[in-house]
């Protein structure tokens, strides 16, 4: 698995964190294949998981700041991510869980990016607003003195 330009959502910041997370699945995808042992292994899951809740959390913030009406639905797959990846490292022992694994973190980013992340992209990018609050006025207290 490698970047390539079709993965480009078009927002820089976005893109470069799917680079890094691409990058980090490439060095797990590395130390599974040269047999190196789960201690490696292990490593990239946990820079995974770490970059990848960073990660989400920027989204969902851009995706409630621009009021994309499908934010609910793409939160629920970042959690679905840490889901499924808790359920293969429970079964870590077990070498298909190597297989699994592997097939799992580039199908469900490949899905991700091209899908999901390109549809809020595109929401912003087509000239969505910033969702303003209302903020209460605030009433100024002259003291008696």
């Amino acid at each position: 698995m490698e970047w390539k330009y079709e993965h480009s959502i078009g927002i820089q910041e976005i893109d470069d964190q799917h680079r890094k997370l691409i990058e980090i699945i490439v060095s797990i995808e590395r130390a599974i294949v040269s047999h190196v042992g789960w201690r490696d292994i292990v490593y990239g899951l946990v820079d995974l998981k770490v970059f990848a809740r960073s990660h989400f959390e920027i989204e969902e913030a851009l995706m409630r700041m621009y009021g994309y009406k499908e934010a609910a639905k793409h939160t629920e797959e970042h959690q679905y991510f840490f889901t499924r990846l808790a359920e293969i490292e429970c079964k870590s022992i077990d070498k298909l869980a190597e297989g699994e694994l592997l097939k799992f973190l580039r199908d469900w980013l490949k899905k991700h990016i091209l899908g999901e992340d390109r549809g809020y992209a595109d929401h912003i990018l087509a000239g969505a607003s910033i969702v303003k609050t209302k903020v209460p006025s605030l009433t100024v207290v002259k003291s008696a003195g």
